[in-house]
């Protein structure tokens, strides 16, 4: 409703621009005729604007300003330009995707992690559990109820075909156990050399020797 009103206005209104300075809003309003009323902005300007009762108002007044002069110059008078409404664009939100992190392939060994033991069951039921285990050590729990261990299969495929749930993996103690790749890092042992200092009366010779070579 108010963009009606304010269009409708501009409609009926003059843009227009004097030589000098405008210090009156009669110095504007002897220059046209009808009904109309001046309308200054706010700070001091050569411009102003000049709204009338009707476009015809306009339309008449327009024609006769465009040849009228003040101090020796022609007086700028041009209409407002229509109002020219920007359509709203609603933006879209779009759901953010989040892409899996890829992992890198975990190398299947003869070794399983297996979890989710009851507590109380022993290495030899859990390896009889477990057709093609050659091995089970149970590790310390990890809460009240259950446990982990590390078993050793006879083979890799054997290991790799629990991974895969192509052998089923066992119920103990009315719980499932939990089958998983071992992913412990494993560290090379280092062989660790010493050095034996021979002092001589002329000279310190130093020999590295193996520590594991050495006999007693």
């Amino acid at each position: 409703m108010q963009l009606s009103r304010l269009q409708k206005r501009r409609e009926r209104t003059l843009s227009v621009h004097l030589p000098n300075v405008i210090k009156d809003k009669k110095e504007v309003e002897c220059l046209f005729t009808g009904n109309f009323y001046v309308k200054l902005p706010r700070q001091s300007s050569r411009s102003c604007r000049v709204v009338f009762s009707s476009v015809e108002e306009k339309i008449t007044n327009y024609k006769l300003a465009k040849e009228k002069i003040v101090n020796g110059k022609r007086i700028v008078v041009k209409p407002l330009r229509a109002v020219v409404l920007k359509e709203k664009v609603k933006k879209i939100k779009r759901k953010k995707v989040f892409m899996p992190e890829i992992k890198s392939d975990i190398k299947v060994t003869q070794t399983i992690f297996v979890s989710n033991i009851a507590n109380g069951l022993k290495s030899h039921e859990v390896k009889g559990a477990l057709p093609g285990c050659v091995h089970v050590t149970l590790l310390k729990s990890y809460n009240k109820d259950f446990k982990s261990a590390i078993a050793k299969m006879e083979s890799v495929q054997i290991a790799a075909e629990y991974l895969k749930k192509k052998n089923k993996w066992p119920v103990l103690k009315g719980h499932k156990i939990c089958l998983k790749s071992d992913t412990r890092t494993k560290h090379k042992k280092k062989i660790s050399t010493s050095t034996l200092k021979i002092y001589n009366d002329d000279t310190i010779e130093e020999q590295k020797f193996d520590e594991r070579a050495q006999t007693i």
